[in-house]
């Protein structure tokens, strides 16, 4: 099941000023042949989606809300990156291996996130460009089986829409554009620390590599033609670029891209506009009613639709009396068989559809009235606010087309009439985002959410999808039945909010909560790599927690579900797939936050600790819960009243246990919008019921949140403190179980420095190792300094300056989980050995790969190790030992340029004996895959 969201659009300031967007029930280890029907969540009337979304706007802005201003700091995001490249990065070689740690991407591969920018190649319908809205561009192909990152950490993940030079022996040149202007989840979450643009990027050579054309100037303000762009649509009869800017209308490039000029707009009229060209080069553009004009003045261009003759140069306003007169976004549609025939899709507090005839505008028709409403919560056209919002039309007959918002529907009649309610035409029309069943499962192969909407320039047949759980396709769009497959496989852009690892060293297993993809639950095992995923929360997954009998998993507003393992270990979904389930958070409790925190106790797994407000509630007994509870329960749970975080106008905001020295120690962080925070540490917490110590961070800042609590493994009086807010100190770093503080911040700090999010206290055979993630990547020290520590950027080329929300790690073997929110789940492994690479430079290129036989060999303690490329290829290296465990990646899909390569490898802390070193190399192009593995002997 998926609970969805609604949304609204965002509240926008004057273009020139601060952008804010919002402020015997004993279990066993059997299964039973058949188990009650979980019945579904209902997502109720309008009104109460629309509440959900606005709890969902409230928690985030005050997560990261600058407490003295109550406001996210104008243009944070770019200032925040720019920070963040003056940082030192952390490279191998600088500490001791263990304090190292190999960084490896886990996606996982099939889940994928939301996706804006979709296109496919005129040329070879096998290459597909997809874009993440926090991700970059991603390319396949062989038909979205497996995707590549094509663009860098350092060019702007916030890809909002792509489009090919369609004019034969142009296609290898290709642009895509940036800045989502409402709602990207990676930002701030109803604030100014949103995904800015920074201009318009250009390919030519097929979408392999990309360079910025256009920079947005003045990055730290909303104050750029190129900060939020949402179109960019190239001429098949001229090239010419255009592109439309939100807050603004067209611009219009004849030189491709070198220069723009605004042809149709002004500064502040119209909050939406876009842009389409018909395959005759006339160019429609639609420019929205909404903008930031002062009352009683006049928009230069009235709000409606235009058509361009001349390749754009002049405008006719052609917007007939069948437009509504307000209206916000709008998408374009255009046949490719009657150029004539245009569609105008769009949001005037309910959807809208005009059609429009270009050869005969008295032909226009308002054909709102038959977008289909199959009633049900999720039967509707449900635009969240404009925010999911799509149409395409088929190439070859202009009356088939399709829309989509939460749902996606179809109409062999360009939607002249309207489908009745009956079974069938229900049937017919609903062909994707949640299942025709009308429940709020999602539609099989296809997810809710709908973004992109791309017929195959060769097959009708068949279409694309971009959406909110990434890119589906199907080749039966036209069929009595349509049936999408889910194309993720490498498309790593989901978007997580926390992660959890189980305790056991080796253990394989993962699991986090996500943006709309629930909690994906797999495995890496290291011989057949990163297992296919399950989802076994729902809608906005949330904490979670694998312990070793149950898995525990929470989905938004603090909905807990305790899961046994299956024989092999693994969790199913209490919706559609059986097992042993039960909800267990307590009966009766209110205030949950929208990504609502729990902890099980690691020294007892059958205690739970769950917080309402200011206190806690405490399940001293889960293991004895029976199956099968829907709603809560109230067995074994007691409300504890006076294990609280303070004054009523506290609640906990995150918690945390101690695990040794001592164990079943709580910490709880308490946040208020205006009081400063409050932490407090209860010992013997497993069986207290009153009392704790007041150890609040004297200097906190008034209004800080506390986002997380790290506590040392080993040593349960170390701890950080995470406050998240913007402009405040962040870290606050206690040796004594919070008798004494002191801000560990140090470089990260600052008026233009990153949102903190989470820490981890990783405590190694060579020392400790601290981590801090944050809205500009992970961190790591070794040495803590007070205000003077210096932290260095972990894997900028993987994890780069992505928002990384939560980090879980486990004593047992230092394995360490990243989630981030744009660029999926990451894993990381203390290192055992140390490469220094250089490149060997030849005047001739290889003209095949190798890898060469290091040399010495034997050795002790290093040796060379080189290899050779006939193209620029991403490269891994992998040591193994004789029984086939890892034991160091010296190289993790690393861009080499074709040529000869060596670097030493140090395997200073390794045992003697044979090891086993192994390259995997693929071309760019994707056309040649190299591998091959040799011996070495190491002699001590």
């Amino acid at each position: 099941m998926t609970l969805k969201k609604s949304g609204t659009l965002a509240s926008l300031s004057l273009i020139t000023l601060l952008l804010l967007m919002g402020i015997d029930t004993t279990q066993n280890n059997t299964f039973p042949i058949t188990t009650p029907q979980l019945e579904k969540e209902e997502e109720g009337n309008l009104a109460e989606r629309v509440e959900q979304k606005k709890a969902r706007d409230e928690y985030f802005f005050e997560l990261m809300r600058d407490p003295a201003t109550n406001r996210i700091p104008e243009g944070i995001r770019q200032k925040e990156i720019a920070h963040a490249k003056n940082l030192p990065l952390h490279f191998k070689g600088k500490r001791k291996a263990s304090q190292t740690f190999n960084w490896k991407a886990l996606g996982p591969n099939d889940v994928g996130g939301r996706t804006r920018a979709l296109a496919v190649d005129m040329d070879n319908n096998n290459i597909i460009l997809a874009g993440g809205v926090s991700g970059g561009v991603w390319r396949s192909t062989n038909q979205g089986e497996t995707w590549t990152q094509v663009t860098t950490a350092d060019q702007n993940p916030s890809v909002t829409s792509i489009a090919q030079d369609p004019r034969a022996g142009h296609r290898d040149t290709w642009y895509y554009v940036t800045g989502e202007y409402s709602g990207n989840s990676a930002g701030a979450r109803g604030g100014g620390a949103t995904y800015y643009g920074s201009g318009i990027y250009k390919s030519t050579d097929n979408g392999l590599t990309w360079t910025m054309l256009a920079s947005a100037g003045d990055l730290t303000r909303f104050d750029s033609r190129y900060d939020f762009v949402s179109r960019v649509a190239v001429s098949p009869t001229t090239g010419t670029v255009f592109f439309a800017s939100n807050a603004i209308g067209i611009y219009r490039s004849d030189d491709g891209g070198a220069t723009f000029d605004l042809v149709l707009g002004e500064v502040n009229e119209h909050s939406w506009s876009d842009v389409q060209i018909n395959a005759n080069g006339v160019v429609i553009a639609t420019l929205s009613e909404t903008g930031f004009l002062d009352e009683g003045v006049s928009h230069t261009n009235s709000p409606g639709i235009y058509r361009s003759n001349d390749d754009g140069l002049t405008w006719t306003d052609i917007t007939t009396n069948e437009f509504p007169t307000t209206f916000s976004r709008t998408r374009i549609a255009i046949s490719e068989s009657d150029p004539n025939s245009v569609y105008v899709f769009g949001y005037d507090g309910s959807p809208f559809l005009i059609y429009t005839d270009l050869s005969d505008l008295t032909k226009t028709e308002n054909r709102s009235a038959n977008i289909p409403d199959f009633g049900g919560s999720v039967g509707s056209m449900n635009m969240q606010g404009g925010y999911n919002l799509e149409i395409a039309v088929d190439p070859n007959n202009k009356d088939f087309v399709v829309i989509g918002g939460t749902n996606m529907f179809r109409s062999f009649d360009g939607f002249k009439t309207k489908p009745s309610e009956a079974e069938n035409d229900r049937n017919l029309t609903w062909v994707g985002g949640y299942s025709t069943a009308n429940d709020v499962s999602t539609y099989e192969g296809h997810h809710p959410d709908n973004h992109a909407i791309i017929f195959d320039p060769v097959l009708s047949n068949k279409v694309w999808s971009g959406h909110d759980g990434g890119v589906s396709v199907t080749n039966s769009i036209k069929r009595s039945t349509v049936q999408w497959t889910h194309k993720v496989n490498g498309y790593n852009v989901t978007q997580f909010y926390t992660v959890a690892i189980p305790r056991i060293a080796g253990d394989d297993r993962y699991i986090g909560g996500t943006q709309d993809n629930g909690s994906p639950f797999f495995r890496d095992n290291f011989l057949t790599g990163v297992s296919s995923s399950n989802d076994v929360s729902s809608g906005d997954g949330s904490y979670a927690y694998l312990g070793e009998d149950y898995g525990y998993v929470s989905s938004q507003r603090g909905n807990v579900s305790r899961l046994l393992y299956t024989p092999t270990g693994d969790l199913l979904s209490p919706y559609n797939q059986g097992g042993q389930w039960s909800f267990i958070e307590p009966e009766g409790s209110a205030n949950q936050k929208f990504i609502h925190p729990f902890k099980v106790d690691p020294s007892d797994e059958d205690i739970m600790y769950y917080p309402e407000s200011n206190h806690i509630w405490r399940n001293d007994s889960l293991s004895h819960i029976p199956n099968y509870q829907q709603g809560g329960t109230s067995v074994g749970w007691a409300e504890l009243f006076n294990i609280n975080v303070g004054t009523a106008g506290h609640s906990i905001s995150t918690l945390e246990v101690s695990t040794n020295n001592p164990s079943h120690r709580l910490y709880l962080g308490g946040s208020s919008s205006t009081l400063k925070p409050t932490l407090y540490r209860i010992d013997n917490a497993n069986t207290a019921t009153s009392g704790g110590v007041d150890i609040s961070p004297p200097d906190a800042a008034a209004g800080a949140y506390i986002h997380d609590i790290a506590v040392n493994a080993t040593d349960g009086d170390e701890l950080i403190a995470v406050l998240s807010n913007y402009a405040i100190e962040s870290l606050y770093y206690s040796s004594d179980g919070g008798a004494t503080w002191s801000t560990i911040g140090g470089n990260l700090e600052g008026a233009e420095g990153p949102s903190v999010r989470t820490a981890a206290i990783i405590e190694g055979s060579a020392g400790t190792v601290y981590l801090v993630g944050t809205s500009t990547g992970l961190y790591s020290t070794t040495t803590l300094d007070g205000g003077n520590t210096i932290w260095e950027r972990e894997d900028p080329n993987g994890i780069g300056l992505n928002v990384v929300e939560f980090i879980d790690s486990r004593p047992e073997d230092n394995r360490v989980a990243v989630a981030t929110h744009g660029r999926g789940m990451w894993a990381g492994t203390p290192g055992s050995a140390v490469s220094t690479e250089e490149e060997v430079t030849e005047s001739v290129i290889p003209e095949s790969f190798a890898l060469n036989q290091n040399y010495p060999n034997p050795f002790n303690p290093s040796t060379v190790i080189s290899y050779s490329l006939p193209s620029s290829s991403n490269v891994n290296i992998t040591v193994y030992d004789i029984n086939g465990r890892k034991v160091a990646e010296l190289l993790r899909n690393e861009m080499k340029s074709a040529g000869s390569h060596e670097f030493n490898f140090d395997a200073s802390n390794l045992a003697s004996g044979v090891y086993l070193y192994r390259i995997s190399a693929k071309s760019i192009s994707g056309s040649q895959l190299f591998t091959k593995s040799r011996k070495m002997t190491l002699i001590k």
